[in-house]
């Protein structure tokens, strides 16, 4: 399994990763959802009843919202973090498709990393969970082995002076 960590000479990276095939079809399916609406524009009019009307505009506006949000998971960029050991800093990028935001988090806000075991229909998977102080905590990774978790929990903490 791929768990999107890299370690440089920097320090470590970790990247999560949407496929170009995924993205194109996740957009399709956005772009389609704006096709739904166009029977209820065509075929409505004011002379029908008030409970109609609310009907129709639900069937425009929730295709469409669904549409967008399909539209923005296919351009969004995936979680990137960068721990730059020099500046005591992890630097987060946005996910949203706008302009790109990095937010640098000081290492006295992160709290020590964790291990969370998940499971699935293929056996117990291990993901990493580091928690910025007032946030949720990020589930980072996926990996099949407890060890592999474990070596890389390791590393983080040990790039965030926490043993």
């Amino acid at each position: 399994m791929a768990n999107g960590f890299i370690e440089t000479e920097n320090g470590l990276h970790y990247e999560e990763h949407i496929s170009v095939p995924l993205r194109i079809f996740v957009g399709v399916i956005g772009v389609g959802m704006f096709v739904i609406p166009i029977p209820f524009v065509q075929h409505a009019h004011w002379g029908l009843p008030v409970w109609q009307l609310l009907l129709v505009a639900l069937c425009i506006v929730a295709p469409s919202l669904m549409g967008l949000l399909c539209l923005a998971i296919a351009l969004g960029r995936c979680l990137r973090l960068r721990f730059d050991s020099q500046r005591r800093q992890m630097l987060r990028t946005s996910r949203w498709p706008l302009a790109p935001r990095w937010a640098p988090i000081d290492y006295a806000k992160l709290a020590s990393p964790g291990i969370l075991e998940r499971s699935s229909e293929d056996g117990p998977f291990y993901v990493i969970s580091l928690t910025v102080r007032g946030e949720r905590p990020m589930h980072l990774g996926a990996f099949d082995g407890r060890e592999e978790a474990e070596r890389w929990r390791q590393r983080i903490a040990a790039q965030l002076h926490y043993r």
